[in-house]
């Protein structure tokens, strides 16, 4: 029922969640709801935390949710996006704005996150290269927005 952890609880979960990656190993890992410099997450910039205890040496993040103050639940500053980790180099990373739920007032739409993809060039050994894609629709929306979102 809390919005706002303490920093031994937002370590701690990433710690799990670092002990889940190192044992699967994935070469490439999508990640939404990154937190960096966020109240309710001690302000641990969690991309950096799980790059520093995994063998990622790349990583590209884009911001979906940017405020100096939430006045929701205590939440205060947020800054949230979506994360491209790799074992191989990330370049052109670019961030696309979806759209906007329809069914919000004026007043939370100004304060919602802005739900966006992300994609960026990973080049594996051998110099072969793919495009990742990342995304975070708008999971609450009653609306078409999801699916005007995937149009996008």
């Amino acid at each position: 029922d809390r919005t706002v952890l303490k920093r031994k609880e937002v370590i701690f979960n990433l710690d799990r969640i670092i002990t889940e990656i190192n044992r699967i190993k994935p070469d490439i890992l999508l990640l939404q709801e990154v937190d960096y410099d966020s109240k309710r997450s001690a302000y641990v910039d969690q991309m950096q935390y799980i790059m520093d205890k995994t063998y990622f040496g790349y990583g590209y993040f884009a911001t979906l949710w940017n405020s100096q103050f939430l006045p929701s639940d205590g939440l205060g500053r947020i800054n949230e996006g979506n994360t491209i980790l790799s074992r191989w180099p990330v370049s052109e990373g670019k961030l696309y704005p979806l759209p906007l739920r329809g069914d919000l007032d004026v007043l939370t739409k100004y304060f919602y996150a802005r739900e966006t993809a992300m994609s960026a060039n990973v080049t594996m050994p051998g110099n072969k290269e793919f495009f990742v894609i990342n995304t975070h629709l708008s999971a609450f929306s009653p609306d078409d927005t999801q699916l005007r979102q995937l149009e996008t």
